[in-house]
């Protein structure tokens, strides 16, 4: 992906947790990120479980925004809202300064809702996963 994560999602420092959106297809996608200790995401050199939440949410902005420059899409940064979190499950929290990968993939599309899964692991081991709800 060739694009800065900061045209494609409305989110600046410090509530920009993602780094890089790696791939992206029409219903899924893939970013990546690593917090440092000194981000006010991470406590006891761990990063939160909110904030596990809110990469999965940015992956689908990032991957929105994306899909926007294609042509033919009107673009979509700055619209969407999280709307449910869902069987979302913590497993550990990672350490900072390991990167982690986030996936998604869309479930379900009723009009302007969306229902996505999202997955986070960290040196190959899941650890969190869940879906979410959003409005797009």
């Amino acid at each position: 992906m060739s694009h800065a994560i900061e045209t494609l999602i409305p989110h600046r420092a410090p509530m920009r947790f993602i780094d890089a959106l790696v791939e992206c297809t029409d219903t899924s996608a893939v970013a990546t990120t690593c917090f440092n200790a000194d981000s006010f995401a991470v406590s006891d050199g761990l990063v939160l479980e909110a904030a596990l939440v809110e990469c999965v949410a940015q992956t689908v902005a990032a991957a929105l925004g994306q899909r926007g420059r294609q042509p033919g899409q009107a673009e979509r940064l700055g619209n969407g809202m999280l709307v449910s979190v869902s069987n979302f499950k913590i497993t550990s929290r990672p350490p900072a300064g390991k990167t982690l990968r986030i996936e998604i993939r869309e479930l379900k599309r009723l009009g302007l809702m969306l229902m996505i899964s999202g997955n986070i692991t960290c040196e190959d081991q899941l650890v969190a996963n869940g879906e979410m709800t959003l409005y797009v």
